[in-house]
């Protein structure tokens, strides 16, 4: 999930945040689109998009739609930026977070569980609508940088169940949504968004570092030096050849801050958090980490997944397991927030 757009908060409730436009495509020259009953073939052309053939500014399609096979409830508009399609589905809100709720988790989990899941997937949507402000032609992506929103056009109906029984509720704190992050696993400790997100002292009061958790689920990844290097090549940010990998500083919560790199050519810093983004969040699960060389590897042992901020999503099942309402798990992991009804 990212944090640059959803610091700022929304000044009140008397928006009533029925739709929200997910970006779930870009990049792309070519499309197909299935929409009432016919098939519509896309393309850029020239810098200009066109719709089986014919020049147009921009094209929207009513769901349910199927672009590239992938069923999307909502309308669906493509544009062109940068000289690529991007297609963005319009969907109502509690459909995408019943969609959200489906990806995000399992809909085996306990009720409980997919209720604050509900709650956080709607509140960090609704504040996300608000920082993009009037006119914004999409609020969220549809990858692990926002929410993951798959499922969207049948969610399981636990998930429905989830977005129902909830239908309006956000958490907010001074009555204004707060920014509702969320990760699978905390690893036993969570982590304050001002530290995994460098936002300054007091950016997130409701949100508290360093409580702990029962999930403590953990892994153990070895990655070659090689591969390290040609990442940090690729972005070119260190050329010479990675040798091994310490860490120098840590966070409150003890997850790894920043690192030192001994390579052919010395000494190099580099932040944790920028390793783990170019190497691949799959690759590092967490920053939560101890970090040894062993010959041509980095030999990474940690635990939780995740920027392990706001709500852990292991740990929200456990609670349910253990009998705790949605609104008492909630509560653990957003503590100075209140769950209010927007309608």
């Amino acid at each position: 999930m990212r944090a640059a757009a959803v610091v700022v908060l929304c000044a009140g409730l008397a928006v009533q945040a029925e739709e929200i436009r997910i970006e779930v495509a870009r990049g792309q020259r070519a499309a197909r689109i299935e929409a009432g009953g016919r098939n519509h073939a896309l393309a850029v052309v020239d810098s200009v998009l066109t719709v089986d053939g014919k020049a147009v500014a921009s094209a929207e399609f009513p769901g349910p739609v199927r672009v590239d096979g992938r069923e999307l409830p909502g309308r669906l508009e493509v544009f062109i930026d940068r000289g690529a399609l991007v297609a963005v589905n319009a969907v109502d809100l509690e459909q995408y977070v019943a969609a959200v709720v489906a990806s995000e988790v399992s809909p085996k989990w306990p009720a409980e569980a997919l209720r604050a899941q509900a709650v956080a997937a709607r509140t960090f949507a609704v504040a996300q609508k608000v920082a993009q402000g009037p006119g914004a032609r999409a609020h969220l992506g549809s990858s692990v940088l926002d929410q993951v929103y798959r499922n969207a056009a049948r969610p399981p109906q636990p998930a429905l169940d989830a977005a129902r029984s909830t239908a309006g509720e956000v958490l907010t704190y001074g009555a204004a949504p707060i920014a509702a992050w969320f990760s699978a696993s905390c690893g036993g400790v969570s982590e304050s968004a001002e530290a995994a997100f460098h936002l300054e002292p007091g950016a997130a009061p409701y949100i508290r570092g360093g409580d702990s958790d029962d999930d403590r689920r953990e892994w153990t990844v070895r990655l070659p030096l090689a591969e390290i290097t040609a990442a940090l090549r690729k972005a070119q940010r260190i050329q010479a050849e990675i040798r091994g990998v310490a860490v120098e500083t840590r966070t409150a919560s003890g997850r790894a801050k920043d690192l030192a790199l001994a390579t052919s050519s010395g000494t190099r810093p580099l932040s944790a958090v920028e390793l783990r983004q170019l190497l691949g969040y799959n690759r590092i699960p967490s920053l939560l980490f101890e970090v040894s060389t062993e010959g041509a590897t980095a030999l990474f042992r940690g635990r939780g997944s995740g920027h392990g901020v706001g709500l852990c999503q292991w740990g929200a099942r456990s609670r349910a397991l253990a009998g705790a309402g949605y609104r008492d798990i909630l509560a653990h992991y957003y503590p100075d927030a209140e769950v209010r009804r927007m309608y």
